[in-house]
């Protein structure tokens, strides 16, 4: 009788042990558990547009008040000396705008105006009666922002003049055709920023 028992026991085990390997070798070959794709990682922010960069606070499609007259920005470039911004033009229904750099930041709130220019831009002129010196003469590139349409030079000469307190001439031209802003420089106090710009170049 204590022979069977022991073959039983002895049997028994040998099946304990048996299972239990084939147990390990299943779960060594086994592949892991899947619980579905790995999620997104979260968007990043949207990159700077190339005016926000440089550190212009406007941009295409902004809307700003000024002196009381609302203005949208349909339309912008950027003009540059070799890498560095000089301006950023922007056009409006009503005006235009030109926006110097940080550190300066200084606004100008401008009409279009019909000037007629030799190629070489003299030393002073006079527009809609007031006299102006020019202050700057510079090779620029320019660059549409955003959906703008272009300019008609990819490269141009700047021509910055001033007048008495606040008036001011901006010249834009190549080979004898020009385009020409006036009017004047703005205190900070009288903007108003509603923002809703495009953020991207």
């Amino acid at each position: 009788m204590s022979l069977v028992v022991a073959a039983l026991v002895l049997g028994g085990g040998s099946l304990v042990l048996g299972l239990a390997q084939r147990y390990v070798r299943a779960k060594r070959g086994a592949k892991p558990e899947t619980a579905g794709p790995l999620p997104a990682p979260p968007k990043s922010e949207r990159e700077p547009s190339v005016l926000a960069r440089w550190g212009f606070e406007l941009e295409v499609g902004d809307v700003v008040e000024i002196g009381g007259q609302e203005l949208w920005f349909e339309e912008g470039w950027l003009l540059r000396e070799g890498d560095e911004p000089v301006v950023a033009l922007f056009r409006a229904h009503e005006a235009a705008v030109v926006a110097l750099p940080p550190p300066n930041g200084t606004l100008y709130v401008l009409d279009e105006v019909e000037l007629v220019l030799p190629s070489d831009p003299p030393s002073s002129v006079e527009s809609k009666g007031v006299r102006f010196e020019r202050v700057r003469r510079l090779p620029v590139r320019v660059t549409a922002l955003g959906k703008s349409a272009p300019l008609p030079w990819e490269e141009a000469l700047l021509v910055e003049y001033r007048g008495l307190g606040r008036d001011a001439l901006w010249v834009l031209g190549r080979g004898g055709r020009a385009r020409a802003w006036q009017g004047r420089s703005v205190h900070p106090s009288e903007i108003v920023r509603w923002g809703g710009g495009e953020r991207t170049l």
